[in-house]
Protein backbone atom coordinates (compact mmCIF):
# COMPACT_ATOMS: atom_id res chain seq x y z
CA UNK A 1 0.00 0.00 0.00
CA UNK A 2 1.71 3.32 -0.79
CA UNK A 3 1.21 5.39 2.17
CA UNK A 4 -2.03 7.93 2.47
CA UNK A 5 -1.50 11.43 3.71
CA UNK A 6 -2.04 14.89 3.94
CA UNK A 7 -0.03 18.06 4.30
CA UNK A 8 -1.10 20.69 7.00
CA UNK A 9 0.51 24.45 6.75
CA UNK A 10 1.02 24.04 10.36
CA UNK A 11 4.74 22.83 12.20
CA UNK A 12 4.76 19.59 13.51
CA UNK A 13 4.77 20.55 17.22
CA UNK A 14 1.09 21.56 16.27
CA UNK A 15 0.16 19.01 14.40
CA UNK A 16 1.97 16.22 16.21
CA UNK A 17 -0.59 17.59 19.58
CA UNK A 18 -3.43 17.37 16.81
CA UNK A 19 -2.71 13.77 16.15
CA UNK A 20 -2.83 12.85 19.76
CA UNK A 21 -5.84 14.34 20.50
CA UNK A 22 -7.30 12.77 17.68
CA UNK A 23 -6.27 9.53 18.74
CA UNK A 24 -7.84 9.75 21.77
CA UNK A 25 -11.02 11.15 20.39
CA UNK A 26 -11.91 8.13 17.84
CA UNK A 27 -10.80 5.81 20.81
CA UNK A 28 -7.66 4.11 18.87
CA UNK A 29 -5.14 3.17 21.44
CA UNK A 30 -1.21 4.32 21.62
CA UNK A 31 0.86 1.88 21.14
CA UNK A 32 3.88 3.41 21.21
CA UNK A 33 5.54 6.99 20.18
CA UNK A 34 8.19 8.90 19.55
CA UNK A 35 7.74 12.40 18.99
CA UNK A 36 11.11 13.72 18.44
CA UNK A 37 11.03 11.73 15.20
CA UNK A 38 7.17 12.12 14.79
CA UNK A 39 5.91 8.94 14.69
CA UNK A 40 3.36 7.03 16.59
CA UNK A 41 1.91 3.36 16.16
CA UNK A 42 -2.05 3.09 16.57
CA UNK A 43 -4.04 0.03 17.08
CA UNK A 44 -7.84 0.01 17.72
CA UNK A 45 -9.41 -1.17 21.13
CA UNK A 46 -9.97 -5.36 19.88
CA UNK A 47 -6.19 -4.98 18.25
CA UNK A 48 -7.49 -6.25 15.10
CA UNK A 49 -4.89 -3.93 13.20
CA UNK A 50 -1.67 -1.60 13.75
CA UNK A 51 -0.74 1.33 11.84
CA UNK A 52 2.09 4.11 11.95
CA UNK A 53 1.18 7.53 11.40
CA UNK A 54 4.53 9.69 10.38
CA UNK A 55 4.92 13.04 10.61
CA UNK A 56 7.32 15.11 8.26
CA UNK A 57 8.70 18.17 6.91
CA UNK A 58 5.94 19.55 4.09
CA UNK A 59 6.49 21.87 1.25
CA UNK A 60 8.09 24.36 3.37
CA UNK A 61 9.07 24.78 7.16
CA UNK A 62 5.42 25.96 8.16
CA UNK A 63 3.95 22.82 6.46
CA UNK A 64 3.69 19.25 8.54
CA UNK A 65 3.19 16.35 5.94
CA UNK A 66 1.19 13.92 7.92
CA UNK A 67 1.28 10.42 6.31
CA UNK A 68 -0.46 6.43 7.38
CA UNK A 69 1.25 3.31 6.92
CA UNK A 70 0.12 -0.42 7.49
CA UNK A 71 2.16 -1.92 10.32
CA UNK A 72 3.31 -5.61 10.22
CA UNK A 73 0.64 -6.22 6.85
CA UNK A 74 -2.37 -4.47 7.85
CA UNK A 75 -3.48 -2.75 5.13
CA UNK A 76 -7.54 -3.52 5.17
CA UNK A 77 -7.38 -1.73 8.70
CA UNK A 78 -4.93 1.21 7.80
CA UNK A 79 -7.03 1.79 4.94
CA UNK A 80 -10.22 1.59 7.10
CA UNK A 81 -8.75 4.44 9.07
CA UNK A 82 -6.81 6.58 7.68
CA UNK A 83 -9.52 8.75 5.90
CA UNK A 84 -10.98 9.04 9.21
CA UNK A 85 -7.87 9.79 10.93
CA UNK A 86 -6.80 12.55 7.98
CA UNK A 87 -10.03 14.06 8.74
CA UNK A 88 -10.14 14.39 12.25
CA UNK A 89 -6.62 16.40 12.37
CA UNK A 90 -8.23 18.64 9.94
CA UNK A 91 -10.86 18.88 12.06
CA UNK A 92 -8.55 19.61 15.29
CA UNK A 93 -6.45 22.12 13.60
CA UNK A 94 -9.24 23.94 12.31
CA UNK A 95 -10.61 24.41 15.10
CA UNK A 96 -7.25 25.30 17.07
CA UNK A 97 -6.73 27.96 14.46
CA UNK A 98 -10.33 29.18 14.60
CA UNK A 99 -9.99 29.68 18.48
CA UNK A 100 -12.06 27.28 19.22
CA UNK A 101 -10.28 24.27 20.44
Amino acid sequence: MTPQGRSFPYEKSIVINAVYDSIDALGLLLDSSNSMRGTVIVSDTKRTGKMRIALSLGANANHTLVEVYPENGYTIFTEKWCPVILDEIGGRIRRISDGKG
